[in-house]
Parts: C-alpha cells; structure tokens; sequence
C-alpha cells in the first residue's frame, strides 16, 4: 500500500512519467490504485499479471480517476497484466446501450467475458457469465448474448451479430442490453447497481495510439470512445472529414419490458459540433415505424465518456481516426460528460413542429459566420430517422434537422413538409440562445403570408402531399410599398405594387394569439389613416388619425377566420400594404 499511495503523490505533483511499469515482486503483488484524478504516461505502459485474485490487476481507475498518455501512432502497451475501470449502463435487460471497448481484445481472446467483468470489491472481480437466455441478471452478472450486435451499413439489415464472438477492432462500437434485478454491494460509496443502471469492470491491455476505422459515403457506423478516458467529441468530429461531422446517439423508452420489434420504442437523438446543440430523439415503433409521442431526454455531448458508444456517417470514402490528441481528463458529472449522453452555443433558435399531436420534430436553426448556405461538415445535421409524417429543413435537395447559416439571412429558409394523409401542424419556439430577434415568421407562399410564431404559435391543417417550395422561415418580412394618395379600395389585382423591400421601420403583425392586429411605427412619422379588406375590396376598419400617434391595436377576434390586406398610411405619404392571416 506503502507504493500505492507514494505513486498517487507523484502524479499528483508532476503529473508526467515517461513510462510505467509495474510487476509483482515474489512475495507481493503490485498494483497502483487511483482514485478521483488523472494518471498521464508519455510513452508505453508494461503490466505484469498480480498472482492474487483478490489483486488481479495492475491499475485501478476509481472513482472518475482515468488514463491519458502522450500523442502517438502505435499502442506501446503491453504485459500479461491489465487495467481496471468501471463504467455503469444505463438500461435494463430490455433496453440497449451502446458502448465501445476500452481496452483492446486479442487474437486469443475473443469473447466478451474476457473484458467485462462483475465487481465483486475495489480490486477485485469476477469475469461476466455470458447466457443464452432473453434476459441478463446482474447478481452474480450474467449478459445475455442474443443482444451483442455491431453495426455498418445503411439500413436496419444492417445489423451484424456478435453473441459470444467477439472480435471487434479498436474504435468499432457494440450494441448490449442491459441486466434486471439489483446488486446492492457497494464499491467506493456506490452500489453495483441500484436498478437499471449496472456497473460493469472493464480489464484488458488499455487501448492507445492512433486508431483507424474505414468508412464509406453514405455508411453508418456504429463506433466508441476507445481510450479509458473521456473524449473530446467535438474534436473527434472536426478532425474525421471523412464524415458528415455528426454524432447520432441511441435513446429509448424507460423501463421497456419486451424483447419483441413490435414493441421497441426509441430513436437517434443528433449531435451538431459547430452548433454545440443536441436535438433529442423522437421515438418510434420499430416494427411499423409508428411514432409513440415521446421524446428522449437532452444530454450534454461535448465530453464523451468512457465506452459510450455512437453513430457516424460517411460523407466519402476514407479513414476515421481516434488519437490521443482528442482524449481529455473529465469526470462524469451531471451537465458535462453522462453516459446515453461545450464550446458557447452560436446565436439559435430551436423550434417545435407537432404533428398531429402524435409527435414533436425539433429543428434547430443556427448563425455561424464560419458556415455557408450548403451542407457544412460538422455544422449542419442531416436527418437520421425518416418518418411518413414529417418536416425538415431543406439542404441541397436533403432533409436536416440542424441549418446552420453565415448570419441572420434577409432570404427565406426553406422547409420540406412530407405527409401521408391531412395533418394538422402547429409551429411555435422552444428557445432562443444567444439573441433575441424582433419577429420570427413562417411564410407561406402559396397564399403570400406571413405568421409570427416568436411568442406564439401558427396551426395549420394541410392535406396529404408533399410540400417542398411553399412553407419558410423568415426573420424579416417583404411587405409592399407604396408612394401614393389613392384612396381606391385594394384588391390583389387593382394593387399597383412597387418592388418589394425588406422594411424594418413599421411593424405589421397579426397576433392570434391575443386576436388582435398589431401595427407599430419605428421611424420618425405618424398614422395617418389606417384600412383593413378583405379580398373582395369589403372595408371592415376606416380609422383616421389626428393625434400623433405611432402604435395601434385593432381587435380582430369578431372576424371570419381569412385573409385580409391592411393598408396603413403615414404623414410623410408612404403607403404600405400587407396581407394578414386571421385564425380565431
């Protein structure tokens, strides 16, 4: 114990050996157990096998404590001995995690019991019984092998099974359910597993180096955080341009209690880098891809830790690479680095869609001065899951559910609708980060309207089709302008219309929400007289103006749900006309 602790202070005060080498002695095994800090080693690691059970291993990683080691190509550790860190599934033994293998398996061992242990104390463990069984049990830990799977492809046929061969390269990551029951002994302050949430020992020779994967155009691949330390995901996905940039993660329904597709439910939430943003799953029905109403949870994704595992895409033929470069010293905590889980979040708005109120899509919408109006690697989120009912930016012809821009567009950003049969849809904001813009609109083209959704909502019903160049989003509305006395009544063909402009200095805004018609003027002059039609040329508000008035409110909860052009004229003779939806 004497040498345990000696060698904590030193990494405690310089933090730096070149090499480590531990090896019993004849009469006493040698180990070194970290708890709660960081081990960094320059070059290679050499451990000799302990001859104790109790004292198996060589290193201990405790309590948060993980291993970096200096940048290099080759993984320089070797020995009979092995590394010892735990990491705890969130899952019970209906529902996966994905995970990725911190330390490396060998030609002679290729079963996943070889790697994964059952803590027994501290130091001590006993190897995971691998069962034929539906379902796992965590005391003493027996994991079913029937949901071992690996995954690269692109559709769910996709899937490769591993059961008890288990022969994976470094970096490739793995599908497990979890175990049910409970094993309440407790390791440093903590239960093995309190519920649903088993621990599991991992011990091998700890991965390290360069790693490399290959990956196609358009392959999905199921990876995982190789090293036994946190990983800097945003890194990782900057670095490997051989992808779209974007991490997809697995999230499913709590508590599951079947083992059928029919009754899976659960989806890829999605990773943006460039954004820092994170949508959340929207979880469906595997068998007959219906959607179920729920939605995942929002993890922070920035920090990786050990053995989470995740899906990339390929957005060309080439390598990935994990390096040591990308590892990083950070303890899983709440809000920072969570298993099933950051630079400042750019200017963005996140809005909600529901759809029929069966499900909500989330689409984020982000200013980047770094980005372009095209796909931008690690910015802007192509979408993973496809649905008969539903909407998504629209990018190069490809559906995304993360538009990153350069800056606050004056153009109109396009939406893809796609539906099956009459839906209602009900657009309204979830969040802004970073600014707080006047009016957010969604534009309709068909019918030349604009609805503000900043602080409330805009309900449609539309019938079956698809909608691809009809529906945007705007910041800023286009209204017409016009520099004449006539007092004629308007109508879409008598309407002399001059070039339309992006206008800042009179707000026209149709408040359903609070059915009223809100007109603002922000430049120096007053209303003159103020007129609202219909589309037949009906006059339904005459209102002059002898004050100095600058804002007005008109009630529009007595109207027909329509559409009506406002006229309103200013005592410097501008005119300005402009269609209003009203919907009661």
């Amino acid at each position: 114990m004497k040498l345990t602790i000696l060698f904590l202070l030193i990494f405690s005060t310089v933090g730096l050996q070149a090499q480590l080498y531990i090896t019993p002695s004849e009469n006493s095994d040698s180990y070194l157990y970290a708890r709660d800090r960081l081990v960094f080693v320059k070059n290679g690691i050499s451990l000799s096998k302990n001859k104790n059970k109790q004292t198996e291993a060589n290193l201990y990683l405790r309590k948060d404590a993980q291993l970096l080691q200096g940048d290099k190509k080759e993984n320089l550790n070797a020995g009979n001995g092995f590394i010892s860190i735990f990491q705890r599934g969130t899952s019970n033994a209906f529902d996966y995690n994905y995970w990725g293998l911190p330390v490396k398996v060998s030609t002679d061992k290729q079963e996943l019991r070889d790697y994964l242990n059952d803590p027994l104390s501290n130091t001590e463990s006993q190897k995971a019984s691998m069962v034929s069984s539906l379902e796992g049990k965590s005391s003493p830990l027996h994991i079913s092998n029937r949901w071992i799977y690996t995954y690269s492809g692109n559709s769910y046929s996709n899937w490769q099974y591993l059961g008890d061969h288990f022969d994976l390269l470094p970096g490739e990551g793995f599908s497990m359910k979890g175990v049910n029951g409970t094993n309440l002994t407790e390791i440093e302050t903590e239960k093995v597993n309190p519920g649903a949430a088993q621990t599991y020992d991992f011990r091998g020779t700890a991965n390290d180096g360069k790693i490399e994967l290959p990956i196609k155009k358009e392959q999905v691949l199921l990876v995982g955080n190789p090293y036994p330390s946190a990983l800097d995901l945003n890194s990782f996905l900057f670095e490997n341009t051989a992808t779209t940039g974007i991490a997809y993660f697995w999230d499913s329904k709590k508590d599951g209690a079947s083992h059928y597709l029919i009754d899976y439910e659960g989806g890829y939430g999605t990773y943006s880098p460039g954004t820092g943003i994170y949508l959340p799953a929207i979880f469906k029905k595997y068998n007959n891809q219906s959607l179920t109403g729920e939605t995942g949870a929002i993890y922070p994704r920035k920090i990786l830790p050990v053995a989470q595992g995740f899906m990339v895409t390929g957005s060309k033929d080439g390598m990935l690479h994990f390096q040591n470069s990308q590892r990083v010293y950070q303890k899983q905590e709440t809000g920072i680095s969570v298993f099933k889980s950051s630079e400042s979040i750019p200017s963005s708005v996140i809005l909600n869609v529901e759809m029929d109120s069966t499900h909500v899509r989330r689409l984020a919408l982000a200013f980047q001065e770094k980005s372009t109006v095209n796909e931008d690697h690690a910015f802007d989120a192509r979408k993973m899951d496809v649905f008969e009912d539903d909407i998504n930016w629209l990018i190069s012809e490809n559906p995304f559910v993360i538009n990153v821009r350069p800056k606050l567009d004056e153009e109109l950003i396009p939406l893809q609708i796609k539906l099956s049969k009459e839906t209602s849809i009900e657009f309204s904001v979830s969040e802004f980060n970073n600014f707080n813009p006047d009016r957010l609109f969604v534009y309709d083209a068909k019918d030349d309207l604009y609805f503000g959704i900043k602080t409330g909502s805009l309900k449609i019903k539309l019938p079956a089709g698809d909608y691809n160049d009809r529906f945007y989003i705007s910041f800023i509305e286009k209204i017409t302008v016009e520099n004449t006395s006539n007092d004629a009544p308007v109508s879409e063909e008598n309407t002399e219309k001059l070039p339309n402009i992006l206008l800042n200095t009179i707000d026209i805004f149709q408040n359903n929400k609070l059915e009223q018609l809100e007109i603002k003027i922000l430049y120096a002059t007053e209303f003159n007289n103020i007129r609202i039609y219909d589309l037949n040329g009906k006059l339904f508000l005459n209102q002059n103006f002898r004050s100095k008035e600058k804002e007005f409110n008109f009630s529009t909860g007595n109207l027909s749900n329509a559409v009506y052009i406002v006229k309103v004229k200013t005592t410097d003779n501008r005119e300005l006309t402009k269609k209003i939806g009203v919907k009661n």
